[in-house]
């Protein structure tokens, strides 16, 4: 089984579109049914579109945008 194929079985989070709600949760961020990263919400816009997800060892701080496809599972 692939790494994404596993992700997508061992998800048990729900969907969210509150994302201004989010700063400081654990969320998945996933896009067209792939998941992309799992990660710390550093901070969301108050009208729910984008969301930055916290630098984590070596990754940078990830920008995130609904337009895009962009769905997020907490």
């Amino acid at each position: 089984m692939s790494g994404i194929q596993s992700d997508k079985v061992a998800s048990r989070r729900g969907l969210r579109t509150d994302w201004a709600r989010l700063p400081g949760h654990t969320v998945e961020v996933w896009l067209w049914g792939e998941h992309v990263m799992t990660g710390v919400v550093d901070q969301a816009a108050a009208d729910d579109s984008v969301l930055w997800i916290a630098a984590a060892g070596s990754e940078t701080r990830r920008l995130f945008d609904k337009p895009s496809g962009f769905q997020v599972r907490a």
